[in-house]
């Protein structure tokens, strides 16, 4: 299912297509909208009714559109390719979305399992030294500690940490490092980078500018790094093919190569980011399909443990 956002890029895209003014699109999509786009949307409608453009407008509203967001619709508000520009935004949500889910569905049953062994896991303890409530709740919170603690670390970092600097790129690099999901970062990052590289060209955007903006928008500091050579190449006035880095996936620069050699990288780009998309949800449907049997795994350990932990008890308790 499209995320509420998608949707709305769809639809509005749809009615911009059709020839409708945007004030009266922006209208006609938003009553169907979930209670935060739609606020949203309001916003962009009151924005443009004001005379305002909807780049300018959808910056006040930064927890629904991303700064990516507001890069291209700016740039297709210059270049008069805004119906198209929605289009592309409104497949690359859909495609955003159906990765997070997957994530989640990876994490949500583990967590639902997790908190049901922490009320199973110390009953046997409490059955050979006594039923305390106490006792018990204070085991229940000590085994969720030991899990939620470094979760919300984590959180932590992702969310607040800055965007830009070492510490993100070292954040970044050791994600990338992850088993199974540091292959679905690294390729996330490729398909964004081309996304954008074609919706930016979509738009009317010169090649030098292209590439250096969808650099800045991959999601990963270290990928990113990766680009910064073809951007110095391009603006040299070379081509892009001719900086990018040995570290690149070889297909991609052939690739690109090609498109270059053949006047045909707007189709190029577009074809290497289905790829990449599709290679990242790939490895994020393996994240899904192994984190619950790791987090199982490491539960029937620690829950073995604890079983011999009571039958040594027992065995004390008895003299042998």
């Amino acid at each position: 299912m499209p995320s509420a956002l998608a949707t709305a890029y769809h639809n509005l895209s749809s009615m911009l297509d059709a020839g409708v003014p945007v004030l009266r699109s922006l209208n006609t999509v938003t009553p169907g909208l979930k209670r935060r786009t739609k606020r949203a949307f309001l916003g962009l409608a009151e924005g443009v009714s004001k005379g305002d453009t909807l780049a300018e407008t959808m910056k006040l509203h930064s927890k629904v559109f991303n700064p990516v967001d507001v890069m291209l619709i700016e740039v297709a508000e210059k270049s008069g390719n805004l119906p198209g520009m929605i289009g592309l935004l409104s497949r690359w949500h859909e495609m955003s979305n159906r990765m997070l889910k997957k994530i989640r569905a990876g994490l949500i049953l583990p967590a639902v399992v997790l908190v049901l062994a922490a009320f199973l896991i110390p009953v046997p303890d409490l059955a050979l030294g006594g039923w305390h409530v106490n006792n018990y709740l204070f085991s229940v919170a000590k085994i969720l500690l030991m899990f939620t603690i470094p979760a919300a670390i984590i959180i932590l970092i992702i969310r607040f940490a800055p965007k830009t600097g070492s510490v993100r790129w070292l954040l970044d690099h050791i994600v990338l490092r992850i088993p199974i999901i540091g292959k679905a970062m690294r390729n996330l990052a490729l398909s964004r980078f081309c996304w954008s590289f074609h919706m930016l060209s979509a738009a009317g955007v010169p090649v030098t500018d292209s590439v250096g903006m969808a650099a800045s928008v991959t999601g990963n500091a270290v990928v990113g790094d990766l680009f910064k050579p073809a951007v110095e190449s391009v603006n040299a006035g070379s081509l892009i093919c001719e900086g990018l880095s040995s570290d690149l996936p070889l297909e991609l620069v052939e690739m690109w190569k090609v498109g270059e050699e053949t006047g045909q990288l707007d189709e190029i780009s577009k074809r290497l980011a289905d790829r990449y998309g599709e290679a990242a949800e790939f490895w994020f449907d393996q994240f899904a399909a192994w984190f619950p049997r790791f987090a199982y795994l490491v539960l029937a350990v620690f829950m073995i443990i604890k079983v011999f932990q009571g039958w040594g008890k027992i065995y004390s308790s008895m003299g042998l």
